[in-house]
């Protein structure tokens, strides 16, 4: 078989699932047995779990042999992500940061992060994606999928809705035309680029360079996109449109800052809000009971989100690295140590969350450690909540939404980029 008879949406599953094989490593299909016994036995670990169990990760991408603290108390995780000047976030640019010129919003520290965050983060504000959602996100969900798939009666809710829908908005937000090959291509290259650290070496001899490879490809794909757009006008009401009419220090940002900045954005675009709404319909799905609660009080969706995230957190963990001595729960910490946040098990502390095992929609919410929190909280949470929250109303209209009997139930893995390979789906159609 030919590349062109290749499927694009199995291609892109199948580099989703080369995403989810390096951050499952070896660690068991169920993690939250093993976080909760060394919660409960060793809070402050020196030594980083994700690197227990082959997995990158954020604290040593490069497997320098810096010291290491693994924290999996909430109280510990949530002081450090609210304390950028303490824990820093410089390193964070040493995984795949090199492909995308170590233009990362998440690697950057003190008043330059906050100047460009400031400068970009208006677009991605809740009030301007809620003005945009009737206008953007609900005809893309429901008119362009929903819609086609409804007559169907049954699919793969990962290959055929949540890995394409997501990429559809993000890059009508940014501000790409409305080109699917386009759309694909550089969803596929930013996968390539994600796949970059690996914890084998003999691996990441070959994924380090397909990273950086791939990071160059994508600056040459969205560069004269870029340069269409400033040649029809700088009016439109998108990303791109934006950023050509602000400016920094009194200078308008170029075509190359403006690629630089798009590269960078779509990163994250849609393969983690895909991850996020997948682990949300599997723990729905697996309690119909409360899908159906939903289905009937529509208004708790939003809760339905925020839980499902706190329960099974895509981003199950980030990592920061000291500025200076420090201390947490009566264990110094040297400067320059990496420590290593566990989003998953501070998401089920029992200190913060009564019976936090349980998938409970009316539960008291605490802040939400699962965009992270503080001055890097993610800048593209509400745009994903604004996808997942319209994404779900509709499915939800899909009658005796089930898991379809002739497949294996899905399940989701990892110690981190947490996702379900697949979801396979049936609904009444009569």
């Amino acid at each position: 078989m030919g590349l062109d008879a290749i499927d694009p949406l199995d291609k892109m599953l199948s580099d989703y699932q080369l995403v989810s094989d390096s951050y499952s490593g070896s660690c068991p299909a169920n993690p939250y047995p093993m976080l909760a016994e060394r919660r409960g036995k060793c809070p402050v670990m020196h030594g980083d779990v994700l690197a227990e169990y082959s997995v990158p990760s954020q604290a040593d991408f490069m497997r320098s042999g810096r010291p290491i603290v693994t924290l999996f108390r909430y109280k510990d995780v949530h002081a450090v992500l609210k304390d950028p000047v303490n824990w820093q976030s410089y390193l964070l640019a040493e995984g795949f940061g090199a492909a995308v010129d170590n233009m990362l919003f998440t690697g950057m520290d003190g008043e330059v992060h906050d100047t460009y965050r400031a400068l970009i983060q208006k677009p991605f504000s809740r009030p301007e994606i809620r003005r945009r959602m009737d206008e953007l996100v609900v005809p893309i969900i429901r008119d362009e999928y929903i819609a086609r798939m409804r007559p169907l009666g049954r699919t793969d809710l990962i290959r055929d809705f949540a890995l394409p829908f997501p990429l559809r908005i993000a890059y009508a937000f940014l501000g790409f035309p409305d080109d699917p090959r386009v759309v694909q291509e550089l969803a596929g290259l930013a996968l390539k680029v994600l796949a970059g650290p690996q914890f084998d070496p003999e691996l990441a001899r070959t994924t380090v360079p397909a990273s950086m490879a791939a990071g160059v490809r994508m600056h040459e794909i969205i560069l004269p996109i870029v340069a269409a757009r400033r040649a029809e006008g700088t009016d439109q009401d998108d990303v791109i449109g934006f950023m050509m009419r602000s400016e920094i220090g009194g200078r308008r940002f170029s075509d190359d800052d403006i690629t630089a900045f798009v590269r960078m954005l779509l990163l994250a675009a849609g393969e983690t809000t895909s991850r996020t709404f997948g682990n949300m319909m599997v723990q729905l799905l697996e309690r119909p009971d409360v899908l159906e609660e939903v289905r009937q009080n529509r208004s708790l969706i939003p809760k339905a989100i925020n839980e499902t995230m706190r329960r099974d957190p895509t981003a199950a963990a980030l990592a920061r690295i000291a500025a200076k001595d420090m201390e947490i729960g009566d264990v110094k910490i040297a400067k320059g140590t990496a420590v290593s946040l566990s989003i998953a098990s501070a998401n089920h502390d029992p200190e913060v969350y009564e019976r936090p095992d349980e998938l409970w929609i009316q539960r008291p919410m605490r802040p939400l450690l699962s965009f992270g929190f503080g001055p890097h909280i993610c800048m593209g949470m509400h745009l994903a909540l604004a996808e997942i929250e319209v994404a779900l109303d509709a499915l939800l209209d899909l009658p005796n939404l089930r898991f379809d009997p002739d497949h294996e139930a899905p399940f989701v893995r990892g110690l981190n980029l947490r996702g379900a390979d697949s979801i396979h789906v049936v609904w009444d159609t009569d």
